[in-house]
């Protein structure tokens, strides 16, 4: 404890930095009444430490700090971490060094599980609404986008309807490019808790006006984004609405928004769990970029997005459709240019992984002729 108390109030950051790296093992040791007696006030203290890196290494141990409490006193623990914890990261929220700020969200969401209903929305959900409405802060108003999001699971339904999703949508609008592109990422954790209804009403006009931005870097969230989004619905209403927004970002004007969707177009395919529903369109797109991805150096991500979804898409497809896919199969594996002799070894590793599902859709007869020769 004396050492502790001479660490956490030294005027050497080093010793400071100790103190905090060793906090959670001492409270451990020294025990509970010790802990709210003497670590707490120095905890409070080194929230405002000059040295950046003293905050960035305090936050990280709030969680700690706080299961720490709760286990041994689950009553007057509790009301501590209320108390005297969860304003010193919501303090630490509106800090201008990143790394702290970063650190205190995801504290504040390791916090979260360990409270009640009633702090969740009270204390939690309000700190995180009241910087999403600060106007002043652009960085506030980005890092309460990631919070609404990590935070979507904890909350429960109702106040994710209530308050989380009219948050986002409301964020969408914001004059900030940055804060609408973090918002363009924020939306699938939040779609798993609420009604898909919620979702196709709610959420998913909002997200569309996001795939239509005006800035290009937004949109490129909105396509890196777009999957995930669509697989938190029930797969029977999952690609009616997508489908459009998809085609619509494979033709944007903007080089790199079409890559990130060219990029995501294999998962998209295999988000549709039945071939059918797949259009054309897309299934011809995607043979085409496997092509063209060969011969164009600039498209290496976009050869290894291929690799990892091919035995994926060929699984949704079926042995019907193998017709469509035999070709681009066949280079590549086949080519001097293909993706099993791609320079890349995350993209070589990624056929070799996957011939298996590739085999258990195509049947024994298949198999053989097609799969099979490609071992050697």
């Amino acid at each position: 404890l004396e050492r502790a108390r001479y660490f956490g109030s030294s005027k050497l950051s080093l010793q400071r930095l100790v103190f905090v790296n060793e906090l959670v093992d001492c409270a451990h040791e020294i025990g509970y009444e010790a802990t709210v007696t003497h670590l707490l006030p120095l905890v409070k203290q080194l929230a405002g430490d000059a040295e950046v890196l003293v905050r960035q290494s305090l936050v990280g141990h709030f969680g700690g700090l706080a299961g720490f409490l709760i286990q041994s006193d689950p009553e007057r623990g509790y009301q501590k971490v209320v108390d005297d914890v969860l304003p010193v990261v919501s303090m630490l929220l509106t800090e201008k060094a990143s790394e702290v700020r970063q650190g205190a969200a995801d504290a504040l969401t390791t916090l979260a599980s360990h409270l009640r209903s009633g702090e969740r929305g009270d204390q939690v959900l309000m700190t995180v609404i009241a910087m999403s409405h600060n106007n002043d802060d652009e960085d506030a108003r980005g890092t309460a986008v990631q919070l609404l999001n990590s935070l979507a699971e904890a909350l429960g339904r109702d106040l994710c309807q209530q308050f989380v999703g009219v948050g986002l949508i409301a964020l969408c609008e914001d004059p900030a490019f940055r804060v609408r592109k973090a918002t363009a990422s924020s939306f699938a954790e939040v779609a798993k808790v609420v009604d898909d209804d919620y979702v196709l009403r709610r959420l998913l006009p909002a997200f569309g006006g996001l795939v239509h931005d005006a800035h290009w870097g937004v949109r490129k969230s909105a396509a890196e984004s777009l999957v995930g989004l669509a697989m938190s619905l029930k797969k029977e209403v999952r690609m009616e609405q997508f489908v459009p927004m998809m085609n619509d970002l494979l033709k944007d004007s903007s080089r790199w928004v079409r890559m990130s969707a060219l990029q995501q177009l294999g998962y998209f395919i295999a988000a549709h769990e039945d071939g059918k529903k797949v259009p054309e369109g897309l299934l011809t797109q995607y043979v085409e970029i496997i092509e063209q991805s060969k011969a164009n150096p600039d498209a290496a991500d976009i050869s290894y997005h291929c690799a990892y979804t091919f035995a994926a898409v060929t699984s949704t497809m079926g042995a019907d459709r193998w017709e469509t896919l035999q070709a681009p199969f066949s280079s590549l594996c086949r080519d001097m240019g293909s993706l099993c002799r791609d320079t890349q070894l995350k993209t070589r590793k990624s056929m070799a992984a996957s011939m298996h599902i590739v085999a258990q859709t195509l049947g024994c007869e298949l198999t053989e002729q097609e799969v099979l020769p490609q071992f050697e």
